[in-house]
């Protein structure tokens, strides 16, 4: 392991800190696209980068151009596909916080209705299949990934399987959880298509039922992300959990950021590293080290523009930056 690099239960306990902060100094994760900007800016970060990484080519700015302001980007399967994405992201955002818990077939079917309907209704599947139902013909994996997938006259009590053991998985931590049974759901891949769009989205419904923000997993992170997925598959999720740990903490900076007020405040170090020249690493150096005045949350420390600015002013002109 490479010198500084967390451990997976160091990654996973800082970021349990950063909820607590989050939800204890902020206010907590809001559900709603239309008030809170920062949510909106996932959304469409989501959408854009979840539809990347199955193929779509349109830009970030083409995304937001499609969902936000109806104009015509791209190809019209595409558009299609982003803007039906984006309505089942929303769905999700909103939905997940007040449902039961667990996630049953048919807010599975609701999800893949959400994700195809617009496309197959313009672009019907050569299979015939309807949105929402369970594929009853062979697929494939793409990005090289190696993997037996559920057959056929399998797929219905393997699925059903998945949704009845929404707890039960080897990991303790409800990120671990969350990520074995994304790739779980890749390996039956239930649907003729969008099982990666939909297995995202579920990831993101049981974040939120958890209590963290959805996340995103970027189309520059595809071949990390098929590599944990794959990995997952031979029983080690460990790649996989990490990504989505560290997606889960970029999330919750994005909402401690634009609440940061008054030089006083204490917050994360990653987040006090967004408008400084140091990074997060070098930062909780010179906190352990007793040169940044700082004072530890859990597995995190927290510190101000105050006292930052005071280790800048008082630094050696040698000082590393």
């Amino acid at each position: 392991m490479p010198r500084g690099r967390p451990t997976t239960e160091q990654l996973l306990a800082r970021v349990d800190s950063e909820v607590e902060v989050l939800r204890e100094r902020f206010g907590g994760l809001p559900h709603s696209l239309e008030l809170d900007h920062v949510l909106r800016e996932i959304w469409l970060l989501e959408t854009h980068h979840s539809t990347a990484i199955e193929g779509s080519s349109l830009s970030e700015q083409d995304v937001v151009a499609v969902v936000e302001r109806d104009e015509a980007r791209g190809s019209l399967a595409e558009a299609l596909e982003v803007k039906a994405y984006a309505d089942a992201a929303s769905w999700v955002y909103e939905t997940a916080p007040t449902a039961g818990p667990g996630i049953d077939l048919a807010t599975v079917r609701e999800v893949h209705r959400r994700v195809v309907g617009p496309v197959w209704t313009v672009f019907p599947p050569i299979t015939g299949d309807s949105p929402g139902a369970f594929r009853t013909t062979g697929v494939t994996v793409g990005g090289g990934r190696r993997v037996r997938l559920s057959s056929p006259p399998a797929v219905h009590a393997d699925m059903t399987k998945w949704a009845q053991a929404s707890t039960r998985t080897t990991m303790d931590h409800a990120i671990g959880r969350i990520a074995e049974r994304h790739a779980w759901f890749e390996r039956i891949h239930p649907f003729t298509d969008g099982n990666g769009r939909v297995g995202r989205l579920l990831a993101n419904w049981e974040l939120v039922q958890a209590g963290y923000p959805p996340i995103v997993i970027r189309f520059q992170q595809r071949a990390l992300y098929l590599r944990g997925l794959e990995r997952a598959d031979s029983g080690d999720a460990t790649g996989l959990v990490e990504l989505m740990a560290r997606a889960v903490s970029e999330s919750i900076n994005r909402f401690i950021l634009p609440r940061l007020a008054g030089d006083a405040r204490l917050v994360p170090l990653r987040a006090l590293a967004e408008n400084s020249p140091y990074s997060s690493d070098y930062l909780r150096q010179l906190a352990i080290a007793g040169r940044l005045r700082a004072v530890r949350h859990g597995a995190l420390w927290l510190s101000s523009h105050a006292a930052l600015q005071e280790y800048m002013d008082g630094r050696s002109p040698r000082g590393r930056r």
